[in-house]
């Protein structure tokens, strides 16, 4: 595979090359933060999104890492710890405002976009990835979004792709509960599960012969994937679904925190790990993640769904739970964070104090609904 590095320079972090055949490869290049974004990156990636949206010249672009430890672990929430803690509160905004404009693009996307999520896919990196119509994962893969354990929330789109997995993908968000690739497979995280190695299945993407396809570039990758594809035996979310739907209703917050807390129990070790990591995890996150699933199972806009986060953003990293969260696991590391006190687990208990208020007023009607306004 002899392919030449793009003459425009949008990042030092950032490896873009001009591949045979309309093809365009970016790759993360941050493996020290396990390829962790910030502003400065998601703004370049914006950048040569766009550019590559407006060349004809460019067929489909492939996305990944220079390493197979990790996609994206994340955003950089250090940064952003540090920033709130210094008062940079509307920088640390601009970094969400950046990001979601970035996920923003790729959902709409008109180009077929694939990436390979291998190794750790988290937080704003699953974000990346689920907003790619061709999300690649191998037996090495872990996807999750596991901001209850630093007092973030799910947010990159989660608010929508969470709710529309029902059952399933409230009980990701409350757990932070890591999928394999039969997992994000089987809920249609994942389109294609690959256990060949990643030069040999972009150089088969690469030698795609277009002018066969005359139903179109999506087709022609959907085929030549398909081809690819292996299935792998189910895994420990696939072994749980009946005990999932059983304890996770999206009836009642207080309901579904207890019958998850319940599973302390349970055989599965994956399951008494997403009860252990509800349990310890931060209240107001809970609660936020609960009330964002109820709100995206109405029919939302990608642009509304974005609009929202990023007010409840903004609502969520001045609130104590964050600073202290990513203390307690990723400056510190003790791994004991003391949350912000609540006198009971319910949603006007953990919210009603400093209420997530936006201008949206389907997200207020709902807060009115439960009480917490």
């Amino acid at each position: 595979m002899t392919n030449k590095p793009h003459t425009k320079p949008y990042h030092a972090d950032l490896i873009i090359e001009e591949a045979q055949n309309g093809w365009r490869i970016i790759r993360l290049n941050r493996p020290k933060s396990l390829h962790a974004l910030d502003e400065s990156i998601v703004t370049a990636l914006f950048n040569v999104f766009e550019d590559f949206h407006a060349d004809d010249s460019v067929k489909a672009i492939w996305l990944d890492s220079t390493t197979p430890k990790a996609f994206c672990a994340g955003g950089d929430v250090r940064k952003l710890r540090q920033l709130v803690i210094n008062n940079e509160v509307e920088t640390a905004n601009r970094f969400f405002e950046q990001e979601y404009a970035l996920d923003l693009l790729l959902h709409n996307y008109a180009k077929p976009i694939v990436v390979w999520g291998e190794g750790y896919v988290m937080g704003g990196g699953l974000g990346l990835f689920m907003a790619a119509p061709f999300r690649l994962v191998t037996p090495h893969s872990r996807l999750a979004m596991p901001e209850v354990n630093i007092g973030l929330y799910p947010d990159v789109g989660a608010s929508r792709f969470l709710a529309d997995r029902g059952p399933i993908g409230l009980f990701t968000g409350l757990t932070g509960s890591i999928m394999t690739a039969a997992g994000a497979y089987g809920i249609g995280w994942a389109t294609h599960i690959c256990d060949t190695q990643r030069d040999t299945v972009l150089q088969k993407l690469i030698d795609i012969d277009w002018e066969h396809y005359p139903a179109g570039d999506f087709r022609a990758l959907d085929d030549t994937l398909n081809g690819m594809h292996r299935p792998v035996p189910p895994g420990p979310l696939q072994n749980s679904l009946d005990v999932i739907h059983s304890v996770c209703r999206g009836v009642q917050f207080e309901q579904d925190y207890e019958t998850i807390l319940g599973l302390s129990d349970a055989r599965s070790d994956w399951l008494r790990q997403a009860s252990e990591n509800l349990e310890k995890g931060s209240p107001s996150t809970a609660a936020i993640t609960w009330l964002l699933w109820q709100w995206g199972r109405q029919v939302h806009s990608w642009q509304e769904v974005f609009d929202l986060e990023a007010q409840i953003s903004d609502w969520k990293i001045t609130h104590p739970d964050f600073v202290e969260g990513v203390r307690a696991r990723l400056v510190d590391k003790d791994l004991s964070p003391v949350w912000q006190e609540v006198s009971a687990m319910t949603l006007p208990a953990i919210l009603s104090e400093h209420p997530p208020v936006t201008n949206i007023e389907s997200w207020n009607e709902l807060l009115r609904q439960y009480n917490v306004i």
